[in-house]
């Protein structure tokens, strides 16, 4: 072979390695992008999970924040669709309402970004959500279901799904498809996943397996009062409290768990037996898919963030109905809510719960995971966050040139991103906090906090302070008050198109009732424990 047919094949040869090197080097690098799991669980309270003080065994939850970040000041929206709202548009509520339709949402943003989009769990916005940029779903659409026998509305993507045999129950069901959808993908573009994992858990009805249930089955017999001042004690060696710090003054609202009769007192343990035992298996389905990324290989380059959509429930409106039915919390056809008691014992060491828009309503012991992106791990990062910062947030991440300019170019999104924060750099909120659900309202700044339970009138706090608002200054700092009011004003009337504030009574609505904790709520009665039923559990 001659000498110039020897030069021309190795030319050849060294253009086809070199053009490949090329084509690789100007690939799509999707698959260094962060595959991101948002999960959100249902009515859960701020001290529920072991690292933020709770009894509750939740060791998958525990294992992510040591090894990656508690978020002790991550707010929310007070009440599960306001939340919701928010964290899928990043936008507040007010503005876009139930049905998400006027702003581009946080799947159709990260379609846009060349991520696969997945949801499993609860909707409860208008519409569907295979119609809202997610490229598959499993779950129900509305506000709860059953977790052994479903509902009508549940679907399959866009199909009807009724196969709730063979010992269905809906958390294992949603871990079992999260799983799924995280172990799929597209070889040809690697794309990275978004999946929102929306738990119904522990939202009522109050169900368990009874087998879950009875490992918790008197745990509780102590009460309320001393399981919330066992997690303010473990809260005080976890560094999410200072010794110092003033604590909340017993609910007006809330009887003394010395004053309850035995059967009362029976009932009122197997009621939080059961909610432990759900939120356990919540965690016990997160260990699986933490799991299942790591056998995958995306383990390490996949954020997780857990948060809850508002704190605990702290009613109990349908006891008598299903007491009459010879149904005890825990049974299939049953529908109980955890109660005041326990509301108060979960939301630990905050005031008030779901839809008071005080701490213990608006408050989330959040997480964020992250092995490859977070630099600082097993500490916590104390600024104020709202779950209107999620969207923001997860399009920085995925590489969006203007975290702050949506998609459709015509607002600017509320939240802000604390991509920065995840990084170990220095970020601090900017702007405040806004609130409102019903007769319940809040604004809050670094400093201050300025809320209102059911039209009761403002109450101002020195959270710098006083951060749990045990001593309200309302009546010595008027000028502060009227100057925080006209700032929630100018919010309501810019975010709702509302002229006036003219809310809806908590006292006038079926399903809730005031709560007041300083002698405005309505007073909680326990059930008691049939003694026709006592030995079902």
């Amino acid at each position: 072979m001659s000498d110039l047919m020897i030069y021309l094949r190795i030319s050849t040869l060294l253009f086809l390695i070199f053009f490949f090197m090329g084509c690789t080097e100007n690939k799509p690098i999707a698959k260094e992008r962060p595959n991101i799991i948002l999960i959100v669980a249902d009515d859960l309270g701020y001290s529920d999970l072991g690292s933020y003080g709770g009894e509750i065994k939740t060791p998958a939850l525990d294992e992510m924040a040591n090894a990656g970040l508690r978020l002790p000041n991550m707010h929310n929206a007070g009440m599960c669709v306001l939340s919701r709202s928010s964290m899928l548009t990043g936008q507040w509520w007010p503005k876009v309402g139930y049905g998400i339709e006027t702003v581009t949402n946080v799947a159709q943003a990260m379609k846009k970004k060349g991520y696969r989009t997945g949801l499993v769990g609860k909707w409860h916005l208008k519409g569907e959500p295979n119609n809202k940029g997610f490229d598959y779903f499993f779950g129900f659409l509305g506000g709860y279901s059953s977790y052994f026998e479903g509902s009508p509305d549940y679907r399959l993507n866009q199909e009807k799904y009724d196969d709730f045999d063979n010992g269905f129950y809906s958390t294992d069901a949603f871990s079992e498809r999260a799983i799924e959808f995280v172990g799929s993908e597209n070889s040809e573009t690697e794309e990275p996943f978004f999946l929102y994992l929306s738990y119904q858990s522990p939202h009522n009805p109050l169900q368990a397996p009874k087998e879950d249930i009875m490992k918790y089955r008197g745990t509780y017999e102590k009460g309320w009062q001393a399981t919330r001042e066992a997690r303010i004690e473990k809260q005080k060696s976890l560094g999410l409290i200072d010794p110092e710090t003033p604590l909340p003054a017993y609910p007006q609202n809330l009887p003394d768990w010395d004053s309850l009769s035995p059967e009362q007192k029976d009932l009122e343990d197997l009621r939080m037996a059961v909610y432990a035992a759900m939120v356990e298996r919540m965690d016990t389905g997160i260990g699986k898919l933490m799991d299942a990324l790591k056998s995958y290989g995306k383990d390490k380059n996949t954020l997780v963030i857990f948060m809850s959509d508002n704190g605990t429930d702290s009613f109990s409106v349908m006891d008598s109905v299903f007491l009459e039915k010879g149904l005890l919390p825990g049974d299939i056809g049953s529908n109980y809510q955890p109660g005041t008691g326990w509301a108060y014992a979960s939301v630990s060491p905050r005031r008030l719960y779901k839809i008071s828009q005080h701490g213990g309503g608006v408050k989330t012991g959040a997480v964020a995971y992250w092995p490859e992106g977070i630099k600082k791990t097993g500490v916590l990062s104390n600024q104020n966050l709202h779950v209107v910062d999620i969207l923001p947030t997860i399009l920085d991440l995925a590489a969006t040139s203007d975290a702050k300019t949506p998609e459709n170019n015509t607002d600017i999104y509320a939240g802000e991103s604390f991509l920065p924060l995840l990084k170990g750099e220095n970020w601090n909120r900017k702007s405040p906090m806004y609130f409102q659900f019903m007769d319940n309202r809040a604004i809050r700044t670094e400093k201050w906090s300025l809320v209102e339970v059911d039209s009761n009138g403002w109450e101002l706090y020195d959270v710098e302070k006083d951060p749990l608002e045990t001593n309200d200054l309302a009546q010595n700092n008027e000028n502060k008050v009227k100057e925080l009011e006209k700032d929630w004003l100018n919010w309501w009337r810019s975010e709702s198109g509302k002229v006036n504030y003219e809310p809806e009574s908590t006292s006038a609505n079926p399903h809730y009732k005031p709560q007041g904790d300083r002698g405005s709520g309505e007073i909680y009665v326990p059930s008691a424990m049939p003694t026709t039923l006592s030995n079902n559990y």
